[in-house]
């Protein structure tokens, strides 16, 4: 690939809470949802990365699992992770919620990050007015010692343009480190297995915050449609019922916007996705059922 002398490339990690948006300004960012290659495909919730290609840059965007401080081995599989994309990166972004339900967490990271003076972006900024948006600027500018701060939506699109502007400000130059019309290098499997949990996670996280794994169970692909059956597995029998929901209409709402995500990344192929929940007692507890659900 041929580039000019001045072109710019890095590293830029998306840190944050879960929940806060990282993955729809990725999406946002890159406009496709299959923009997406890893270096291990086998692991799940690992760094997922996004490639922005313009004329003169190419950004590689690291997509970090929600940091949390729960000191389970999973969490602390999620979290060397997050480490690791600390330590490889350029930029760091630090993505938090306009309205956060634990502003600890985010002093906490906020904490790790300091040294590597991460650009602090609000999202969601679309839900608030002006004034608020002024308090929590000057409330977070002073909490913080920021020079400055980003208001982005993620969802609508607002402010990302410019941010994206900043990032070419701020990247060094360099060759690209990929092909420039590289989308994705994952199997199609791992990308419906993280589909059918991005949206379990949406939809229960306050119920079953992190005792979720998805298993793919048989991945058919015919001429006219994939067969996907999947089991979204947790750790609970109590959890069963949350996943199921009365009358079967939480595990039938997950099912749905996962297959049409999958759809989506499959190029509108059309896709048959059955979803079952399976108990498995203490697997967020035991490194080897870990290693079978793609987490260590």
């Amino acid at each position: 690939m041929t580039h000019d002398a001045h072109f710019k490339s890095g590293y830029i990690a998306i840190l944050g809470q879960p929940n806060v948006g990282k993955s729809t300004l990725l999406n946002k960012i890159i406009g496709e949802p299959v923009a997406i290659v890893t270096a291990k495909p086998q692991t799940t919730r690992n760094r997922i990365i996004g490639i922005l290609n313009r004329p003169h840059m190419q950004a590689v965007f690291i997509d970090t699992p929600g940091y949390h401080s729960i000191p389970k081995l999973m969490n602390n599989f999620m979290l060397s992770e997050i480490e690791r994309s600390i330590d490889e990166s350029d930029i760091f972004c630090f993505l938090i919620d306009s309205d956060s339900d634990s502003p600890e967490q985010d002093d906490e990271l906020m904490e790790r990050l300091k040294s590597k003076k991460p650009m602090v972006i609000v999202n969601k900024a679309d839900l608030l007015t002006p004034e608020a948006r002024q308090k929590l600027a000057l409330e977070l500018k002073e909490r913080w010692g920021l020079k400055e701060l980003f208001f982005i939506s993620a969802k609508t699109g607002d402010g990302v343009e410019e941010l994206v502007r900043e990032f070419e400000a701020r990247l060094k130059e360099g060759p690209p480190f990929f092909e420039g019309d590289i989308y994705t290098e994952l199997p199609v499997r791992f990308l419906a297995a993280e589909a059918i949990r991005e949206q379990a996670m949406e939809l229960l996280h306050q119920e079953v915050p992190y005792g979720v794994a998805i298993e793919i169970v048989s991945f058919e692909e015919k001429p006219q449609i994939t067969v996907i059956k999947a089991n979204i597995v947790v750790d609970r029998d109590s959890h069963k019922s949350m996943v199921i929901g009365k009358g079967g209409q939480m595990i039938k709402k997950i099912g749905t916007r996962a297959r049409e995500k999958i759809e989506f990344m499959m190029a509108d192929q059309k896709v048959f996705l059955e979803l079952f929940v399976k108990v498995d007692p203490g697997w967020t507890t035991s490194l080897e059922k870990l290693r079978q659900y793609g987490y260590a």
